[in-house]
Parts: structure tokens; sequence; C-alpha cells
């Protein structure tokens, strides 16, 4: 069966679109197909383009990548791990997957193979682009992976976690690129990317996203979905996927937020009858968003208007966009005009 660009809602995509609609246009559209090699070079090019992460982006993927294994040696060991395989681990994957890059190994190797992610697979912004990664922010980059590391295993959730049933854990797989779980919501798909699940000895039915929130740096307008003013929408959207998916009473959902770069730090959120109908006013203006841009506004057809309907942000973010090349470098000789 032929794979098919299908149309849906996700706070990431929206907060893509909003920053920058000729952004969304090479992520969601323009990209789709470029992995065949008979396709146009503008398509290959941004399929390349579009999995190209920053310094922060790659940051925040390998700690999660890391709390899932944590996760999963709980289960099977019954046991939080020892602090220094954590560190150590972590620490061991940031180097390979740094070599990877570098040596710009995504440029031939496949990313899944055999139905299974590559968990060394990494093309960062500066190896494509030719940009140094300078000592200093490529410690500062492992610092705060292991520093991540530590925040999961001294946060209050994590001993919660290991009183409770495992047999009940939804744990994210990455390794089977299990990345999000969905609904419909009025016609429309919306992604639900949860990171854990556990079901509480009390019977509540528990949320847990990781956050890997920092403070701004020359990296960071790449961190869509990822600012905490867009968190409470996001933890919203966890509450109505357990409501609807699952069908969870809503005085049984708890919904945590975990900032693993603040110690672990905990934040819960709850979806009750005050607040639904402002998470479903939420995705319905959203989805109406992203149907705004389609031919017809058909999200079964999913086709885009022509480009001339997604004009470019412009501002200081353009030049550590991963898109840059084929949307505003003059020297590049594959570029959307």
């Amino acid at each position: 069966m032929a794979l098919r660009n299908e149309f849906g809602w996700s706070i990431s995509r929206e907060s893509i679109f909003d920053d920058c609609r000729r952004s969304y246009y090479f992520h969601y559209y323009l990209s789709w197909g470029g992995w065949n090699a008979s396709s146009p070079p503008l398509r290959r090019e941004a399929f390349l383009l579009k999995r190209l992460n920053s310094l922060p982006l790659w940051r925040g993927q390998l700690v999660h990548y890391v709390a899932s294994k944590v996760l999963e040696s709980m289960r099977r060991k019954g046991r939080i791990p020892a602090e220094d395989d954590v560190t150590g681990y972590i620490a061991e994957r940031f180097g390979k997957q740094f070599a990877f890059s570098e040596s710009r190994g995504y440029l031939t190797v496949p990313k899944k193979q055999g139905g299974r992610l590559n968990i060394d697979w990494l093309a960062l912004l500066d190896h494509e682009y030719g940009r140094e990664v300078t000592d200093e922010r490529r410690e500062k980059t492992l610092d705060e992976c292991v520093e991540g590391a530590r925040g999961l295993l001294r946060s209050s959730i994590l001993a919660e976690i290991m009183d409770t049933d495992p047999a009940a854990w939804v744990i994210e797989n990455i390794d089977l690129a299990e990345f999000a779980q969905a609904f419909e919501f009025e016609g429309a798909r919306v992604f639900a990317k949860t990171d854990f699940i556990f079901r509480g000895k009390d019977g509540t039915y528990n949320i847990v996203d990781w956050k890997t929130f920092s403070g701004p740096g020359p990296d960071g307008a790449e961190s869509a979905g990822q600012d905490e003013g867009k968190a409470g929408i996001q933890m919203g959207v966890y509450g109505l996927f357990a409501a609807r998916v699952t069908h969870e009473p809503l005085e049984k959902i708890r919904l945590h937020e975990i900032n693993l770069l603040a110690g672990g730090s905990r934040a819960e959120h709850r979806i009750d009858g005050g607040n639904i109908d402002f998470f479903l006013g939420h995705v319905r203006s959203g989805i109406g968003k992203l149907k705004g841009v389609l031919a017809g506004a058909d999200i079964r057809r999913n086709e885009p208007l022509p480009p001339g309907h997604f004009p470019r942000s412009r501002g200081a973010r353009c030049a550590g966009c991963r898109f840059f090349r084929i949307c505003l470098d003059p020297s590049s000789a594959v570029r959307l005009d």
C-alpha cells in the first residue's frame, strides 16, 4: 500500500505554522516523497533538510531516549538504575551520535532499518551547513544531557512510578519509531505524543511529559513545540487523548510535566469540566488554521495551496533555520524562489 501524506494537527505542527508558514510548507508538503531517489532535486533537498537538528533539539531527543531506556530497565529489573550507569550511557550515545553527524553519515546510512531506528543516526544543522561546533558549545550540550539524566533519576515521580504495576506502564518506544498516539476530532487526526503513562496506586491515569527547558541561547530558534508558553496546551491535549481514547473519567486523569534540566522539578496539570472546552477550542482553532492553506480546505486530499500562500517570516531566526538553503541562500542551486 502506497504511503499517503495525511493531514493532522499537533501542538508542534501548529508551532511551526505560527513561526513561519514557508517552513511549514517545506516540512510537511515539499519534503514528502523526498526519500525517493527519483524525486525532483528540490523535494529531495527539502527532505534532507527537514531531518536536521539543532543542538537543543538533539539534546532533548537524546534525554528523552535515555528516559525511555531507564523506564524499560526499571520494568525489567525492578529497580531504578545507578546514576553513574545512566550518565555514562548518555555520554556514550552523545559521542557516537556526534561523530556520526560530523562524518555526515546521514547522507548514506538509512535512519531506519528492519523497522527499527538506528539510534546513533544524527544530522546536525551545523555539520550540514559547514558551521563549526566549538568545543565550548559541544561540552555545554553534553553537560546539559548529563544534567537531564540526573534530573530524571532525582525526580520525585520516578520513585512513585517504581511503586506501581509495571504491567500497566506505557513507555514511548523510540527504537521502533512508535512516537505518537492519536485521536479523531471533528474529522481530523490529532496527534498526542506522550512520553510515559502509568496507573497510580489510587487508580489515577497518569501521563508524564519530560521537558528539557533551559535558558535562551544561540540555537533557541529551533525549539518549536518546546517553549514553556505552549506546555499547558500540550498537557491539555494529552488529557483529551486520555478522555477520548482510553475513556478515562476526567477526575482520574493526572498530567505531569517534569523539567529534567531543573532537577526534575514537577508541575501537575488537570483537565476538567472547567477547562475542557478551552482545550477543545484550541484544537479546533488550530485545525482551522492548518486547513486554511489546503486546496478547498479539504483535509482528505491534503493538497497544499501554491507556495505563494506560505509566506516567509523573515527575521534573525532565518539564518539558523534548517531550510535556509532552499529558501534564502542566494548561492544555492536548488531553491524555491
